[in-house]
């Protein structure tokens, strides 16, 4: 009797025992994942400082338009036969990663072939200053590496899913500086449950990424709010119409989204050419404002205190929804995680100009937190992932503005769901087919 009770107790607390064997393994996919995607990060980071600078110098020197116009043209065939050789690398990533961690299938995957091909065709895509984002890619960066980590040891499907999952992990912690949104990521939205393996395997290879990534960018925050403050309870109701606005977005956002490559279709518009008409877009932009160009990163901290007016925040908020859509919709590859945050971060500052004007903002210092809200709310939405949501925002920015996230995100959120809407990247259903 003794002997069945001791054999019980061990098998209890045996399934809930952390494998040393497989946090060992998800430090390594940490430190490689995170080596990767922060060289991934590093040269888009500073391909757009060059573009930048080639802008705000471009008026007096408008004949070199003419090259540009035909490097993008170059740039274009060459992703075109990225995606045409590999076709998993195209869009932005997360939906494949999401698939193959939750499907009963086979996991196994050309993993090598993917990464390299999404590096370098993430870089060209992204890098000239396309509306895109690199956490889509990132992630699926990372999931190449648990891939190919997991071939090299002898173990289960298991086991192999759970170091895909934390190379996922990874990729989100080395982009963003987010290691415990990142844990929240792959648990709510891209393995769709939490369990004490996937949990410590990704927590594992989380920190050792953004371990990595400090190193490289530091430890200040993505986003910079020096006069971001908690607001007070009078001011909740700025931040109720805000969500609700975040709300109705979302679902628009979603909408348009997911029809965004129909466009192309309906134009004729040839395979090897659709890489070109998003960093075409991008030249009228760069010569507007280059602030504007790539994922948003610049664009959100300068709205945090460079006093725009409303109109220009408004005009922003267009072009940032029109072009983010048509980028998509090309199929290169490239996220649309940064370009959400951006929109969202849009739509509070068109918020707080507006509530301003008709006198019901209260302090204007609230713009900052309308802001960083609009960020988790609409992403939080449109993701149906809240707590990853306002965590991530939280992390980016400060976790003294919590309650407000909390907040404005479940407001929108409940708002998306009521109207319909489904998780973005479960309803993008993986890299949507490039149609002849």
């Amino acid at each position: 009797m003794m002997r069945r009770v001791a054999v019980a107790s061990h098998r209890t607390v045996s399934h809930h025992t952390v494998s040393l064997r497989l946090v060992g393994w998800s430090v390594l996919v940490g430190v490689l994942g995170g080596a990767v995607v922060s060289a991934f990060r590093w040269l888009l980071a500073r391909g757009l400082e060059t573009v930048q600078w080639w802008y705000w110098g471009l008026p007096n020197h408008l004949w070199q338009i003419v090259p540009a116009i035909a490097g993008c043209l170059v740039v274009s065939a060459v992703i075109a036969g990225l995606i045409a050789s590999q076709p998993l690398i195209k869009g932005s990533g997360i939906p494949d990663v999401e698939r193959r961690l939750r499907g009963p299938s086979a996991l196994s995957f050309p993993w090598w072939d993917v990464l390299w091909k999404k590096f370098i065709g993430g870089i060209l895509a992204i890098g000239p200053g396309a509306f895109a984002g690199r956490e889509g890619p990132s992630i699926q960066l990372g999931a190449c590496v648990g891939m190919g980590l997991s071939d090299r040891t002898a173990t289960t499907r298991r086991f192999r899913r759970e170091l895909v999952a934390a190379g996922a992990a990874a990729g989100l912690a080395a982009a963003f500086n987010a290691p415990v949104a990142a844990v929240l990521f792959v648990a709510e939205e891209v393995y769709g449950r939490f369990s004490l393996q996937i949990g410590m395997s990704s927590f594992a290879a989380a920190l050792a990424s953004d371990a990595v990534a400090q190193q490289v960018f530091g430890l200040a925050p993505v986003f910079r709010f020096p006069t971001l403050a908690a607001p007070g309870l009078g001011e909740y109701g700025a931040l109720a119409v805000l969500a609700v606005a975040l709300g109705l977005g979302a679902w628009a956002y979603a909408w348009t989204v997911l029809r965004s490559d129909r466009w192309y279709v309906r134009c004729h518009i040839p395979v090897w050419l659709r890489a070109a008409v998003p960093l075409l877009l991008t030249m009228p932009v760069g010569l507007w404002h280059p602030v504007l160009l790539g994922g948003g990163n610049a664009l959100i901290n300068a709205l945090g205190g460079s006093g725009y007016a409303l109109p220009i925040v408004a005009g922003f908020l267009a072009v940032r929804f029109v072009v983010s859509q048509i980028t998509y919709g090309s199929g290169s590859p490239g996220g649309i995680f940064l370009p959400i945050l951006t929109l969202g971060a849009l739509v509070g500052a068109v918020c707080g100009g507006v509530l301003g004007d008709l006198g019901w903002a209260g302090r204007p210092s609230i713009v900052p937190i309308l802001i960083v809200a609009g960020m988790s709310g609409l992403f939080g939405a449109v993701s149906k992932a809240p707590l990853t949501a306002v965590v991530l925002v939280a992390e980016m920015t400060s976790f003294g503005v919590l309650m407000p996230l909390a907040f404005v995100t479940f407001i929108a959120y409940i708002i998306y769901d009521v109207l319909g809407g489904r998780p973005i990247y479960e309803a993008l259903g993986g890299p949507a087919p490039i149609r002849p």
